[in-house]
């Protein structure tokens, strides 16, 4: 979105420093000192040559993963186990709303989901995405998906829940369709925005909701580089144990190459992706 100029780094940040300081990138694939190859994310600055990484925030790449491979994983993965357990406090039983579920955050978060054992309701854009979705995820019955592109999936919702809503709606969708997702919780439920361009656009919510005893979460994944140390080894463990027993999977991907740096962005903000937009070959160099 900075990248499109629909935000600006001034709508981002709030002091001189950081907006002179603001660099694109949060995740890095690359080699460290030991020549061992790291996975990550960090606060900026990811699309360069050099590094330094957080050691709560990286990972040693299995070595049956290509680096292609793992440079789908750390912001998708650390976004979806920082919103869906740490902010969500999802469990086996819940029905989960995962907008755009054919995008990099939405193939992460139904992977997890399904594995905590979780019945997932998604949305797409287009026929081929519902292909993909069908393909990918069959135990998602073709019910469960809806439209991305208008507000039809509140009605969708609320037939396949029998009135009753959703305990979890992770949330990518802005203006009307962000109205129409919080309207899919049932009481208690955890509204999870991801996207930004509601909230720095000050968009009002209909506090009625409310009565229903929601909790809403604004997922800030840049905040996680000044959480505790508690709250970063906490979403270390977790993608740690992921990549263990094999519930992350790397994700589809488009490359380009070093030289399309524009390319790749005009191809993202068009829609059309699936899973995740990458540069092909910079390797970083790592330390600390």
């Amino acid at each position: 979105m900075l990248a499109t100029g629909r935000l600006t780094i001034s709508t981002l940040y709030n002091t001189p420093h950081d907006f002179e300081n603001s660099l694109l990138g949060m995740e890095f694939v690359g080699f460290n000192t030991h020549n061992e190859r790291i996975m990550g994310v960090c606060s900026d600055g990811g699309i360069a040559n050099v590094i330094l990484a957080d050691k709560y925030l990286k990972w040693v790449i299995p070595d049956k993963w290509t680096m292609e491979d793992a440079a789908t994983i750390p912001i998708v993965y650390s976004t979806c186990y920082y919103a869906l357990y740490i902010k969500g406090k999802i469990k086996k039983g819940d029905k989960v709303l995962i907008h755009s579920g054919t995008g990099g955050i939405g193939q992460a978060a139904i992977y997890l989901a399904l594995s905590e054992g979780c019945e997932v309701f998604t949305t797409v854009g287009n026929i081929e995405k519902r292909q993909f979705i069908k393909k990918t995820f069959p135990s998602i019955p073709e019910d469960n998906i809806g439209n991305s592109r208008d507000t039809s999936f509140q009605q969708m919702i609320m037939q396949r829940t029998n009135g009753r809503g959703v305990d979890i709606v992770l949330n990518s969708l802005a203006e009307e369709k962000l109205q129409a997702s919080i309207q899919c919780l049932t009481n208690g439920g955890y509204f999870l925005e991801i996207g930004k361009f509601d909230m720095l656009s000050n968009t009002a919510l209909d506090m009625s909701i409310f009565k229903k005893d929601i909790n809403f979460y604004g997922i800030l994944l840049d905040k996680i580089f000044f959480a505790t140390t508690e709250q970063k080894l906490k979403l270390f463990e977790k993608i740690t144990e992921g990549i263990e027993n094999g519930v992350i999977k790397p994700l589809n991907r488009k490359v380009f190459e070093r030289n399309e740096v524009e390319a790749a962005f005009r191809y993202m903000a068009s829609g059309k992706h699936i899973g995740k937009v990458q540069f092909f070959n910079i390797y970083i160099h790592i330390y600390k």
